[in-house]
């Protein structure tokens, strides 16, 4: 059995451990940061000093720990050597290049690098119908090769990738090939496709080399040769190039004159597809609008709930729309296209008389015509803010025809103020006719015979003397009574009814009932067909 002595040290032996364990985890916690300051400050003063040394000058380092990002002050000739060398840095983990040591970043497209004549070496090539290529090699340029201007950009990850895949990227790594110029589309243009399109490319090498083909001219072709018109591209397709915007086959061009060795690259924000190529266009979902003038008919397949709503939301107002819009988010036209479909579903729908807005997935256009030259010059206007293609027609609307005027409204007016004047009258609290009236009734007959596919109603009215229940029953006979007396006179029975209403409409003057005026027989006609 161990003493009271024994446990008593062990216990106290436990305690002063315990107490240097939380000594040390707190004297860690406290000089950690310090110390990776440190690591980090140290990185970032030795890691440019070692890559001057190594002969790659204008370099700044910024470290998150042993993980850094180098920036230049202009490109480099060789990115990835000065890439390696970082890493051989000791204390360097892990290091990437900022995209100022791969690509030209000067605001006026010019290179910031040194800009000192150099001598040149050229070779003469054909002329495009639009800019004029050279074969003029850059004594320093960005990259090597063309494939090194691919791979060395992070905007264009998945053209390296395609051109990988498919066993392009030999072709434009060599650095002995005849110089090209090689419009890159960029992940966001390749990322606009609908999934099962960039599936397609993936999945065939043909089809990649023919997407290239379309994106590649041969010779060297930089910004500053850029003339407005038609360029000729290595699949001898042609495509407009605007030297102002700058833009090629309707594509922005993002960044320009990337040199390399063997060529130029510039970037496109959108896929072009040859027109033979069973992908792409044909494959991009459509979206259109059909309009008779009193309703529109939405059709197609758009990427979100919220482009379908913006588009039924554009029809012009008074428009009925027949809605047959899907959505598919991988499949569906996009926002951006949906935007400019969207702009012309409301300028036709509240401009012309009828009209047709179709979106192929490429290509957008308008047909239809137009009331007046006024309407048709609003929609023109908007579809050149849309770049939409128009085919406008001005066609007057001929205006109705007159509707015929309706017998019954004519009739009911000339019988009523005809007996306005002429009363029929009826001998005291009967409904016998008086002599005077027989003229009347006579009058009455030649004038409902002479018109057809009406029917009369006779109207029987009595003031508010007396009990309402013999008022209506009199009013009723007093109706009848002129009924009968204009069949006697001939007039269709066809074209005869009769109905009392005793004293429920009187005839009020000043809010007071006119009495003799409230006694009064009336007609109600009404057209029959």
């Amino acid at each position: 059995m161990a003493s009271p002595v024994r446990r008593d040290t062990r216990r106290y032996r436990r305690r002063i451990l315990a107490i240097c364990a939380a000594i040390t985890t707190i004297a860690f916690v406290v000089t950690a940061p310090i110390y990776l300051d440190r690591v980090e400050s140290d990185l970032e003063t030795r890691v440019p000093d070692e890559l001057a040394a190594a002969g790659f000058t204008g370099l700044t380092a910024s470290f998150s720990g042993q993980d850094g990002t180098l920036s230049c002050d202009s490109p480099l000739a060789d990115p990835e050597a000065a890439r390696q060398a970082a890493y051989d840095v000791w204390g360097v983990r892990a290091v990437e290049l900022d995209r100022s040591c791969r690509v030209n970043t000067g605001d006026d497209g010019s290179s910031s690098e040194d800009t000192t004549p150099a001598e040149t070496v050229s070779t003469s090539v054909p002329d495009t119908a639009a800019s004029s290529t050279t074969t003029t090699v850059p004594t320093d340029p960005a990259f090597a090769t063309v494939a090194d201007a691919v791979v060395g950009s992070p905007q264009l990850s998945l053209l390296a990738v395609l051109l990988q895949e498919s066993g392009l990227i030999a072709d434009f790594g060599d650095p002995s090939a005849e110089p090209v110029t090689l419009f890159a589309a960029t992940d966001d243009a390749f990322e606009a496709l609908p999934a099962d399109v960039l599936a397609e490319i993936r999945e065939d090498p043909d089809v990649v080399r023919a997407l290239v083909l379309h994106h590649t001219t041969p010779g060297r072709l930089v910004s500053a040769d850029f003339t407005t018109g038609p360029l000729v591209m290595s699949d001898d397709a042609e495509l407009d190039l605007i030297a102002e915007v700058p833009s090629l086959g309707g594509a922005l061009l993002s960044v320009v004159d990337i040199e390399a060795g063997n060529g130029v690259v510039h970037m496109l924000d959108a896929v072009l597809f040859p027109d033979d190529l069973a992908i792409g266009a044909t494959s991009m979902a459509e979206v259109g609008m059909t309009f008779d003038g009193a309703s529109a008919r939405l059709s197609g397949t758009v990427a979100t709930e919220a482009i379908r709503v913006g588009l039924v939301d554009a029809v012009a107002d008074g428009i009925t729309v027949a809605d047959e819009l899907g959505v598919d988010p991988d499949t569906g036209v996009g926002a951006a296209n949906a935007e400019r479909v969207t702009t012309m579903v409301a300028s036709v729908t509240a401009q012309l008389s009828d009209g047709v807005v179709t979106f192929d997935g490429v290509e957008l256009s308008v047909t239809g015509n137009a009331p007046d030259e006024a309407s048709r010059d609003v929609v023109a206007a908007v579809a050149a803010e849309a770049d939409a293609a128009t085919e406008l027609t001005v066609t007057a609307v001929e205006p109705p025809d007159e509707p015929e005027p309706d017998p019954a409204v004519g009739l009911e007016t000339i019988l009523n103020t005809y007996v306005g004047d002429n009363p029929i009258l009826f001998q005291p609290g009967s409904a016998l006719l008086t002599d005077d009236s027989g003229p009347v009734l006579d009058q009455v007959a030649r004038i409902i015979a002479a018109t057809d596919a009406v029917v009369v109603t006779v109207e029987g009215h009595t003031d508010s003397d007396g009990v309402a229940e013999d008022n209506l029953v009199l009013s009723r006979f007093r109706a009848l009574a002129v009924q009968r007396a204009l069949l006697e006179r001939g007039v269709p029975a066809e074209m005869l009814d009769s109905e009392g209403f005793g004293s429920e409409q009187p005839i009020l003057v000043d809010g007071v009932e006119d009495k003799e005026a409230s006694r009064r027989v009336e007609f109600r006609v009404v057209t029959v067909s």
